[in-house]
């Protein structure tokens, strides 16, 4: 079944899950499967990985307290700017509302299906973001649309951070 086009003013990509311990994600064109963007999970204690442009540039960090109790994430600029924090409850199995704190900005409201991988981001009231598996039949892989205006290096390292919360539970 072809994915259903994603809707007008908006982005779609194709996030591949690459082998290995950090949860790599390569982040894809829909139309012509040229590599966009990449996620470099990194091994460790504490959970980080780096979201990287088409040209290999780090544009954002993302770090996780040590342990994740209770569960945080700090999302950072290439020059460690901290630009947003996710947190979630502690020992909470089915998480299905989150808010990232954006200093300056609007709070990023996320609900949804986080184990399934099938939720959606606002700001400001606005719809901003939309996550699904449900569309992509092969597991790790599934779609990101993001409205025009979303800086989507954002929108991915929010994407890596719940990924990874959810494989570690």
């Amino acid at each position: 079944m072809p994915l259903p086009p994603p809707p007008a003013g908006w982005s779609r990509y194709i996030l591949k899950s690459k082998f290995g311990m950090g949860r790599d994600f390569a982040v894809l064109d829909p139309d012509t499967e040229e590599q966009t963007w990449f996620v470099d999970g990194k091994v460790g204690m504490r959970p980080k990985a780096d979201v990287q442009d088409s040209a290999g540039n780090v544009v954002y960090t993302v770090t996780g307290k040590m342990f994740g109790i209770p569960k945080q994430m700090t999302i950072a600029a290439a020059d460690g700017t901290e630009v947003a924090s996710l947190r979630a409850k502690a020992f909470s199995m089915i998480k299905d509302k989150m808010t990232m704190e954006v200093p300056g900005s609007e709070p990023w409201s996320l609900e949804g299906s986080f184990i399934e991988k099938n939720y959606s981001v606002s700001a400001g009231g606005r719809h901003v973001v939309q996550i699904t598996q449900k569309w992509v039949t092969i597991r790790d892989s599934y779609t990101l649309d993001v409205a025009d205006g979303i800086d989507v290096g954002l929108a991915l390292a929010v994407v890596w951070a719940i990924d990874r919360w959810v494989e570690r539970d």
